[in-house]
This record gives C-alpha cells, structure tokens and sequence, in this order.
C-alpha cells in the first residue's frame, strides 16, 4: 500500500508546470513598458527586459523574436488598450460624448497613458532610423486614422459637428494635436498637465461642434 502514494508522488514532479503563454506573453509586454518609462528606452535589452518580467533571456527568446520585436508588440498593445478602454464605454455615450472619451483615452492625462505615450514617442525617435519600426507605426497610423473618421463621420452625421466639416483635414489637425500634446506632456509635464491637455481638446471640439 506505501507504494501507491510515493508512485504518485513521483510522477506529479514529473508533470511539466502548465505556462499560459499569452499570460507571459502580455507580463513581458507590461515589463517592456516598465522599463522604457522608468529608463528609457535605450535601456530596454533582452536583459533588463528579461529582469524586469522575471523570466530568463532564454525564455523570453519563446515569445519574442528580438528587442524590435518587443518593442512592436508593445507599441502595438498600447494602441489597442486605447482602442479597448474607449469600446468599454461606447454603450454609455452618444457620438459626441464618444468623440471627447476617445480625444482623452488617446492622451497621457494618468499614470497609465502617459506611460504608452512614453513608449510612443520613444518608438518615434527609434523609427526614424529603423525601416522595420517605420512600417509597423505606418501601418498603426492607418488603422489610427481610420478609427478617427468613424468617430468624426459618426459625430457630424449626428449633428454634433459641422456640416461643412471636412472629415479627412479634420482627422489630420486631430492626429498632429495628439502627438504634440503627448511628446509636450513627456517632456515638459510641468507645462503641459492634464488640465492644460484637456483645455486644448476642449477648444478644438468647440471648433469643429454646431
């Protein structure tokens, strides 16, 4: 009978731990982040990547092909968290109410966004010089834009926005105040606060509204 329960002892530390692959996945993803906005992202290796997510260099070669992979992915996640933060609210606003959430979802106004607009501008400075991170923010940029004329489009056929608004220059304007607000708001947080932020996304609805 004492074989029995040492037997089974023995072939249950043999049973291989179960891994949720996309559980690590996104806890490399959310130490990739960590580290760009507390370091920069220079200092973002495989090996500080690797400490900060609490995985070997080894492991995380199982999720990520190199560090501009990494980076992709991360660039990639802070533009669908934005996207998905805004859907969680889409039930509860009317067009206009949900062309504000996503003006403000898409700015470092917390702890939280400020950290993807870090990572975003940080991508930025990188993509210059890299093809690779180039094409991947262009093809953001287009899922981005589009994102916007469904909101502008929804907004104006509403009645909530001029009739005479001309959605494709609008979504331009939109774009470039965004980016200049998040790389003012990294930079000179001081100047360019969350009050201040939301002052001039107040401003450009009020120009664009009936």
């Amino acid at each position: 009978m004492e074989s029995t329960p040492h037997a089974w002892r023995k072939e249950a530390r043999s049973v291989p731990k179960i891994v949720d692959h996309d559980e690590r996945r996104a806890a490399v993803l959310e130490a990739t982040w960590r580290v760009i906005s507390q370091q920069g992202l220079e200092a973002a290796t495989v090996r500080e990547i690797a400490k900060a997510a609490g995985v070997s260099n080894g492991a995380l070669a199982h999720y990520f092909t190199n560090k501009d992979d990494v980076l992709i992915q991360a660039h990639k996640l802070a533009y669908q968290r934005v996207y998905d933060r805004v859907a969680d609210r889409a039930d509860e606003l009317d067009t206009f109410g949900m062309l504000r959430e996503m003006l403000h979802e898409a700015l470092p106004l917390d702890d939280e966004s400020r950290t993807e607009a870090i990572i975003d501008v940080s991508y930025m400075g990188r993509a210059i010089t890299n093809p690779t991170l180039a094409a991947v923010r262009a093809d953001s940029m287009v899922v981005a834009r589009a994102w916007w004329t469904d909101g502008l489009t929804a907004a104006r056929d509403a009645g909530d926005l001029r009739a005479d608004l001309d959605i494709a220059l609008t979504v331009n304007e939109l774009l470039v105040l965004i980016d200049g607000i998040s790389v003012q708001a990294v930079l000179y947080p001081d100047e360019m606060t969350p009050d201040m932020q939301r002052s001039l996304v107040d401003a450009f609805l009020d120009r664009i509204s009936t």
